[in-house]
């Protein structure tokens, strides 16, 4: 999918859906162990929800890159002109750290809306940005098949989804199936390749529902 056609057409879903509520941003700075002097890069920031939390920890720096103009316009907002903040406008899959250098990273509900090899682009181009030991959380869809099963697999999946939306269920459906027809989420084999292109290692595996996980990945 084209840059602009990404812009476009995900940033009114995860408005809504990516929005990063209190709970969820604290989960995050959980996993990742923000802590004083920690210089931490976002991808797919949104309105700067876990970059204002990872300031407010203490980390020396943060980065926030998005596709889209709104969202960086709600981040700027809530930054409020902290100096240590850096919002940018990119592609993912392009996106080089140069002569910057993270010790923390997160990448949340914006990884499937690349295809594997955007996804192993991505790591391979970032993985130069972070030091042996650096960490980096990947909140997103993760399959317990790989894509090219999804069909097969369809039924338990619907099952899946069904139970744990509950009432809300029939509601939902039309929006959680285009995440899986519409979008790349990928099976942990996939999502491992993609990881280890960048250096990363999967150090733990939060399964927060049955087509959710946090990836926690150490750099080697």
């Amino acid at each position: 999918m084209r840059d602009h056609e990404k812009e476009n057409k995900f940033p009114g879903r995860y408005n809504f859906l990516g929005s990063a509520p209190g709970e969820e941003v604290r989960a995050c700075a959980e996993l990742l162990n923000i802590l004083p002097g920690d210089k931490v890069i976002e991808f797919g920031c949104g309105g700067g929800e876990f970059l204002a939390a990872a300031l407010a920890a203490g980390a020396e720096s943060v980065v926030g890159v998005d596709t889209a103009v709104i969202r960086l316009d709600q981040a700027k907002l809530r930054l409020k002109g902290d100096s240590r903040a850096q919002l940018i406008k990119a592609n993912f899959v392009d996106f080089a750290p140069v002569n910057r250098a993270f010790t923390k990273g997160l990448a949340r509900k914006s990884l499937r809306l690349l295809n594997e090899k955007e996804k192993n682009r991505l790591f391979r181009n970032i993985g130069a940005g972070f030091a042996p030991g650096a960490l980096f959380l990947v909140d997103d869809l993760v399959l317990d098949f790989e894509r090219s099963e999804l069909d097969l697999h369809w039924p338990g999946l619907m099952k899946d989804c069904a139970a744990h939306y509950g009432a809300s269920w029939e509601r939902r459906k039309n929006e959680v199936t285009a995440w899986f027809k519409q979008e790349y989420p990928e099976g942990l084999k996939a999502w491992t390749a993609a990881l280890n292109a960048g250096g990363f290692q999967l150090l733990k595996r939060v399964r927060k529902t049955p087509f959710q996980s946090a990836l926690l990945l150490e750099k080697r």
